[in-house]
C-alpha cells in the first residue's frame, strides 16, 4: 500500500514546505531562465548563417551549447540533488527509474517533433534530388534512430558523419541525457572535492581534444564524438561544482545580470575563431558568466527574457528543421545565394518566424504533450512533484 495513503497528515504537512522551497528556488534562479533563452536565440542566429549562407552574426554561437551543459548540471543538482540516493529524505526521495522517466518525458515532445520535421525534409529531398541525398534506406533508418534520440553512426553520401541529420541540435540533448543518467546513477553524492577534481580532469581532456581537432565545434559528427563527450563532461561537472559553491557566491544586482548577458553575447558574437580563444570562452569565460548569473539570479535584465526562457527549448529543438526547409525551398526555386540588399536580409526573417512557431508550440504541443505523457507514464512521484525543470535545460534542459 502507498505510504502516502497510510499517513496523509505527514504528506499534507510536507506539501506547503515543498511548495515554499520550490517557489524560493524559482525566484533565486529566474535570471538563469532568461540566460537560457538568450543562449538559444544565439544558437538560432548562428545556424541562420551556417544553413542559409547569410551573414554570420554569431560566429561562435555554437559555444552556447557549453553554457547549456553547465546550466544543466547546476539546475538538475538544484532540482534533484537532495532527492536522489538512498540517504535522501523519505518524503522527497525519488527513485532512479522515476528520474529517468521524468527526463525522457521532458525531452520527448520536442525531440520527436524536431526529428519528425527534419526527417520529412530529408525524405522529400531524396525524391527531388536523390543524387544529392543519402540512399533512401539510410535516410529512413537514420530518421527512425533520430526520432528516439539515437545517433546515426555511419557516413552518408550527403549527410556525411552527422549524428542527427534530421535535426542537428539533438546531438547535445543526446550527450546531456547520458550525463544526466550517469550523475543520477553514481555521482550525485560525490564530495565537492571529488567534483572539483573531475572538473579539472575534464578541462585537461577538453583542451587536448580541441587542440587535436583544431576546433571547439565538436560532438555533432561521428569523427568528433570524443569532443562531444569532453564538452558535456566539463560543462556538466562545472555546473555541479558551481551548485555546490553557490552559497559562497555574493549576491549581486541587476547591473551584474546585465553584465552577464552582455558577456555571453560578446563571447559568441566576437569574430575570433582561433581554437585558443574558443577554448578560453568555454573553459573560463562561460563558467564565470554562469557564476555571475547565479549571483544575480533574482534579477531580470533581458527585455522579454522570461518569455524567451519559456520558449527556449522548443526554439532550440525546431529552428534547424525550419531553416533546412527554408534553405531547401530557396535552392529549389533557384535563389540559393543570399544576394545583396533586401535579399541578404531575407534569411533573418526566419528568426522571428522561429520565435513565433516556438511560442505556439510551447502552449499547443510541448507543455500539453508533456503533461499527457506524465499522466500516462509518470509514476506517482513524478506526477506529484513538478520542480524547476524548465530552467537551464538544453535543450539545449
Amino acid at each position: 500500500m502507498d505510504s502516502a495513503l497510510r499517513d496523509p497528515p505527514a504528506r499534507n504537512s510536507a506539501a506547503p514546505a515543498a511548495r515554499h522551497r520550490d517557489g524560493g528556488a524559482r525566484a533565486q534562479t529566474a535570471f538563469l531562465d532568461e540566460m537560457r533563452g538568450l543562449a538559444a536565440l544565439a544558437v538560432c542566429l548562428y545556424h541562420v548563417g551556417t544553413y542559409t549562407g547569410a551573414a554570420q552574426l554569431m560566429p561562435n554561437g555554437y559555444l552556447a551549447v557549453d553554457f547549456f551543459f553547465m546550466l544543466s548540471g547546476f539546475v538538475l543538482a538544484e532540482a534533484y540533488g537532495d532527492r536522489l540516493g538512498h540517504d535522501a529524505p523519505a518524503d522527497r526521495r525519488m527513485a532512479l527509474g522515476d528520474f529517468v522517466r521524468r527526463r525522457l518525458i521532458r525531452m520527448a515532445p520536442i525531440v520527436v517533433l524536431g526529428a519528425g520535421l527534419g526527417s520529412a525534409y530529408l525524405i522529400a529531398r531524396w525524391f527531388v534530388a536523390p543524387d544529392r541525398s543519402d540512399r533512401l534506406g539510410e535516410v529512413l533508418l537514420g530518421s527512425a534512430l533520430n526520432l528516439v534520440l539515437v545517433p546515426k553512426v555511419w557516413v552518408g553520401a550527403a549527410t556525411r558523419g552527422e549524428l542527427f541529420p534530421s535535426d542537428g541540435p539533438l546531438w547535445s540533448l543526446f550527450f546531456e541525457l547520458l550525463a544526466n543518467f550517469a550523475w543520477a546513477a553514481s555521482l550525485v553524492r560525490r564530495s565537492t572535492a571529488a567534483i572539483g577534481v573531475g572538473v579539472f580532469a575534464c578541462a585537461l581532456v577538453l583542451i587536448a581534444v580541441a587542440a587535436r581537432h583544431g576546433s571547439m565545434n565538436l560532438g555533432w559528427e561521428l569523427k568528433s564524438i570524443d569532443g562531444g563527450l569532453a564538452r558535456i563532461g566539463f560543462g556538466f561537472a562545472m555546473g555541479l561544482l558551481l551548485h555546490r559553491l553557490r552559497h559562497r557566491l555574493p549576491a549581486m544586482g541587476a547591473r551584474h545580470a546585465a553584465l552577464a548577458a552582455g558577456a555571453l553575447l560578446f563571447a559568441m558574437a566576437l569574430p575570433v575563431r582561433e581554437v585558443a580563444w574558443t577554448m578560453f570562452v568555454a573553459i573560463v569565460l562561460m563558467p564565470a558568466v554562469l557564476a555571475l548569473s547565479i549571483s544575480a539570479g533574482r534579477h531580470h535584465a533581458i527585455p522579454g527574457g522570461r518569455w524567451l526562457g519559456r520558449i527556449s527549448y522548443p526554439l532550440y529543438g525546431i529552428h534547424v528543421p525550419l531553416l533546412t526547409l527554408y534553405a531547401g525551398a530557396t535552392e529549389y526555386l533557384g535563389h540559393g545565394e543570399s544576394g545583396t540588399g533586401a535579399s541578404a536580409l531575407l534569411p533573418f526573417a526566419m528568426v522571428p518566424a522561429a520565435l513565433v512557431v516556438a511560442a505556439w508550440l510551447t502552449t499547443a504541443w510541448e507543455e500539453p504533450t508533456r503533461a499527457a505523457l506524465t499522466r500516462r507514464f509518470g509514476s506517482a512521484t513524478v506526477r506529484c512533484r513538478s520542480r524547476i525543470d524548465a530552467v537551464g535545460e538544453t535543450r539545449p534542459n
